[in-house]
């Protein structure tokens, strides 16, 4: 009797011993995250992850545009961490997700586009930082409208008025489709728009870059194709005395030039694609550029204007000349 009640003892103890330490290793030991969270600083926010002592770990970061995923490996077993952190309204949400007893995976999502800046890691804590990407905003200018209807095609009748404001109403589409861009249109309906009144739409936009959409018209039947005006080298803006203006007009030639070198691939251009005119609708606090469709006083390129598989092709052009615009400015 005294045997067994010393086993049952025994057994008792080893027991609790046992129920102590698999708790104690639950709640320390093998919990391996101490903290999440996001600290901002300025307009740079960071994503902090701190680790308990003695957790080692490898890191693998995967970065987009609007979130992150990333995969933790251990060298022994780990729990699912709790999750505390402050957004600062810029985090949609994020989890952790245990793969096998020994891995984490991690993914967060973001309300707003990001670019990182920077990432690092110690045997304890890891640090993403990034910062919002304000999406640049494409001002589109459809040329004409009400009772200016522009230029007039001989062949098909239609009028350059009704084919920029078509054609401006696409892209402002196809760019809010990316996701990318935020678009302000000049006018978006047939009425008249004056000089005077586009220009202050256009300063007053916060805009990054002005698109003014135009058919050509030529005496000469057998002209035709697209080309692109900046302004000259020696027009005169209130701005140049402060050095934007140059530096505009400098942008504005680096995105013709990165439309009219894709434009070959769809269409005919003329023969001097990036051309300059002093242009009132140029002269604004932006980069600006004036581009001509197509001649509409050729019957080819009069046919192609009502083509929408054409404008798409040009609106394309159009999208693949401002990524690459924006990738290389210093906004």
């Amino acid at each position: 009797m005294r045997i067994k009640s010393f086993k049952l003892i025994f057994l008792l103890i080893v027991f609790n011993y046992y129920f102590f330490i698999n708790a104690f290793s639950n709640e320390h030991n093998f919990l391996a995250i101490k903290k999440t969270w996001i600290s901002k600083d300025n307009e740079i926010y960071t994503l902090n992850i701190d680790f308990y002592d003695g957790f080692d770990f490898t890191p693998r970061i995967h970065t987009l545009s609007n979130g992150l995923k990333m995969f933790l490996s251990f060298k022994r077993p780990i729990s699912n961490p709790k999750m505390d952190y402050g957004n600062h309204g810029i985090v949609k949400g994020y989890f952790f997700e245990k793969f096998g007893e020994s891995s984490l995976m991690f993914v967060m999502a973001f309300n707003k586009n990001v670019v990182f800046t920077k990432k690092s890691y110690t045997k304890n804590t890891i640090k993403i930082s990034f910062k919002a990407v304000q999406k640049p905003t494409i001002i589109i200018d459809a040329g004409h409208g009400g009772k200016d209807p522009g230029t007039r095609s001989p062949y098909v009748g239609q009028m350059e008025k009704n084919i920029s404001l078509v054609t401006a109403i696409e892209l402002r589409n196809t760019l809010l489709k990316t996701g990318r861009y935020n678009v302000v249109l000049t006018r978006d309906e047939d009425k008249f728009v004056s000089l005077d009144d586009r220009l202050s739409i256009i300063n007053s936009s916060n805009g990054s870059i002005l698109i003014s959409i135009h058919t050509d018209y030529n005496d000469d039947s057998a002209l035709r194709g697209m080309s692109v005006y900046t302004l000259p080298d020696n027009a005169l803006s209130i701005w140049e005395k402060q050095g934007v203006y140059q530096d505009n007009l400098k942008k504005s030639k680096r995105f013709a030039q990165y439309l009219m070198d894709y434009v070959p691939k769809f269409c005919k251009i003329k023969n001097k694609t990036c051309r300059s005119g002093d242009l009132k609708i140029l002269k604004n606090t932006i980069p600006s550029v004036l581009i001509e469709l197509g001649c509409i006083s050729n019957k080819i390129d009069s046919n192609l204007l009502l083509s929408k598989l054409f404008r798409e092709k040009a609106i394309y052009a159009m999208l693949y000349a401002l990524d690459k615009f924006f990738k290389t400015s210093n906004r």
